[in-house]
């Protein structure tokens, strides 16, 4: 079920989004809540970031806005300005005082998404402004030691990173030293962690370029969560039909299934995604059961 939002709500989402002070000032003046929580958790100032609107931002945060607020995934208005690139945003959110080391929920840093994302202008505005390079996520991958893996001189010099500090400057992420190596880390697969820190992010939230820019880079379509989640089903979860098909055009394995025996054509019925699973069927998929009525509504 999508989630029922009042009036006030609405307008204030499209306000935030849209940049739209006058509608922002109007409501600030009824006394709607700036920091009330919206999909996911999400608060205006979170969709503000996400789309850059700096003033919008600036008034927000003066009315009472918790600048380090942080959504379900553990995201903050800071990380959201940072993955869509938005400087400005990044700026303002740091002054404001958003915590610039400040974690999604898998541990990645602002500056360790910018480093995923080889967005080079972020990764400096982000070193300027103090952010801890040293920092590991879960799976033990610091912005710097992502920098040193990666085969782009760009980005370690932006990290003081010579060629004569790492032997990995000619290998990028995705790329797996072998046994015999020298220097092999016993660290985790590069692969995997960017699976998990862009790949899957990607498909969840239908981020078709980012999407087919992995998969050009070799990603692993098929690679699986602890809990067997694929893309794919990420995507489908999601709605992102695009996108689903888009995984489907890429080699995305259908026969696969989570760990509760779930594949994609199963979470396709459960969630009411007919137009993939009509794709499936002219593709010669065994779809056994047919939608219920019940799982044929495509929440909001």
């Amino acid at each position: 079920m999508g989630m029922t939002y009042t009036e006030e709500q609405k307008q204030l989402i499209a306000a935030a989004r849209g940049g739209d002070l006058a509608e922002l000032e109007r409501l600030i003046a009824v006394g709607q809540n700036v920091d009330c929580e919206l999909k996911y958790g999400a608060t205006a100032l979170m969709l503000a970031a996400g789309r850059g609107q700096v003033e919008v931002i600036r008034r927000l945060a003066a009315a009472g806005a918790k600048v380090n607020r942080r959504n379900r995934f553990g995201a903050t208005a800071l990380l959201e300005a940072c993955e869509r690139g938005y400087l400005d945003a990044i700026k303002v959110l740091v002054e404001l005082g958003a915590e610039i080391n400040l974690p999604h929920n898998n541990g990645n840093t602002a500056l360790l998404v910018a480093t995923m994302r080889r967005d080079r202008k972020v990764i400096k505005m982000l070193l300027e402004l103090g952010a801890d390079p040293e920092i590991k996520n879960f799976e033990g991958w610091s912005s710097r030691t992502w920098a040193e893996a990666e085969s782009d001189s760009t980005i370690q010099a932006l990290f003081g990173i010579k060629k004569a500090d790492t032997d990995f400057s000619h290998r990028s992420p995705g790329a797996i030293p072998s046994d015999d190596d020298p220097q092999h880390r016993k660290s985790p697969s590069v692969v995997q962690d960017t699976f998990w820190t862009v790949f899957m992010r990607a498909a969840s939230k239908g981020d078709l370029e980012t999407v087919r820019r992995l998969a050009n880079d070799g990603i692993e379509v098929n690679g699986q969560s602890p809990n067997g989640t694929t893309a794919l089903m990420a995507a489908v979860k999601n709605g992102h039909t695009e996108t689903a098909l888009e995984l489907i055009e890429l080699g995305a394995d259908l026969g696969l299934a989570d760990t509760d025996g779930m594949t994609a054509v199963e979470w396709a019925k459960k969630k009411g995604q007919v137009m993939i699973l009509k794709v499936l069927e002219e593709r010669g998929e065994s779809v056994a059961e047919s939608c219920e009525t019940e799982s044929e509504r495509v929440s909001a």
